[in-house]
């Protein structure tokens, strides 16, 4: 009994100092449960699929942001894909694309997933975001040498909010009037790739819940006005990355008309783009459908390996040049 009585003692102990813990370190804006979440469920992520490396890629307000290596084992492409996480440019993880990460670097392509500042952790907004994505890939674009993988190989992925910050470093020339030419490839898991509406006069329909309302009035303020100027949609244009986006059908945070007129958009320019529709499915399938997410893997590595340069192993039967799409040499 007294042993019992000592057991119960020490386990409530650890639970008022771990809640006691979660209080102190909270962002003024994060939500406790989101807070809980992020230490708990996030944290415990990174030791089930370990990266191979980690860098520090920025520093800014005494924030580190780091990316995670993933690297192959038997690298069969010369491709390496750098990806960021989705969460409305204001909660998530890196950790969350660990597993992602690492069974793309099973089928030999390195894999790197990125952090950037958080609007509810940071007190960030979408230029902050924007930016930091814009100094990951230049940073693994400078050390393509350390990380052992082409420069001239690098694609950029991200999902649902964050796949408008992959977009944003081929099509939107913010502030400093560039966008970044040399990306191989983008590819999207329902992405935000139209964000016009936030300022463009479109009203939530009715039957729209009050959190869910609070939180779309929280994400027009994180563009400060400028949601028409930052939307990939708004500089679609003619020679840009092969891109491929993966969407549910059933998708109620971006509905599939809108990524269906961002093709059409697009292929209308010239551009190839692939459009990968899952009937049934909703936002994030991706990552909670365990049915369909090998499915969703295989057809990444294929969309890889069928558009860009292949490593040939010693047992090739040839020595067959590397090349592109378009039959040129790489």
């Amino acid at each position: 009994m007294k042993k019992t009585m000592i057991t119960l003692s020490v386990i409530v102990i650890c639970i008022v100092i771990f809640f006691g813990y979660l209080a102190i370190t909270k962002p003024n804006k994060m939500p406790f449960i989101g807070h809980f979440f992020d230490k708990t469920v996030y944290g415990s992520l990174y030791y089930f699929n370990r990266p191979d490396q980690t860098h520090i890629y920025s520093t800014k307000d005494k924030i580190e942001l780091k990316l995670y290596v993933f690297n192959p084992v038997d690298k069969k492409s010369e491709s390496s894909v750098l990806l960021f996480h989705g969460g409305g440019w204001s909660f998530g993880s890196s950790y969350s694309l660990f597993k992602i990460c690492r069974d793309i670097s099973n089928n030999g392509i390195t894999c790197i997933s990125a952090d950037y500042r958080l609007a509810l952790k940071h007190n960030s907004n979408v230029i902050d975001s924007m930016s930091d994505a814009r100094d990951a890939y230049k940073w693994v674009l400078e050390n393509s040498e350390k990380l052992k993988i082409n420069k001239n190989h690098i694609m950029v992925g991200g999902g649902s909010s964050v796949g408008h910050l992959a977009a944003s470093l081929a099509m939107v020339p913010y502030d400093d009037n560039k966008i970044i030419e040399n990306i191989r490839a983008l590819i999207f898991f329902n992405p935000a790739l139209n964000t016009t509406f936030f300022d463009s006069g479109f009203e939530l329909p009715k039957n729209t819940s009050e959190r869910r309302m609070k939180f779309w009035f929280f994400l027009k303020k994180l563009f400060e006005g400028r949601s028409i100027e930052l939307s990939p949609s708004s500089y679609v244009r003619e020679n840009l990355p092969p891109s491929i986006i993966f969407h549910g059908t059933n998708d109620r945070t971006i509905p599939i008309s809108i990524i269906e007129d961002f093709t059409d958009d697009m292929k209308s320019k010239g551009n190839d783009i692939i459009l990968s529709k899952w009937k049934g499915k909703g936002h994030q399938f991706y990552r909670w459908d365990k049915e369909v997410y090998p499915d969703v893997i295989k057809e990444v590595v294929k969309f890889i390996k069928d558009n860009y340069c292949l490593l040939y192993t010693s047992d090739a039967a040839d020595d067959t040049p590397c090349v592109d799409l378009g039959g040129r040499r790489i």
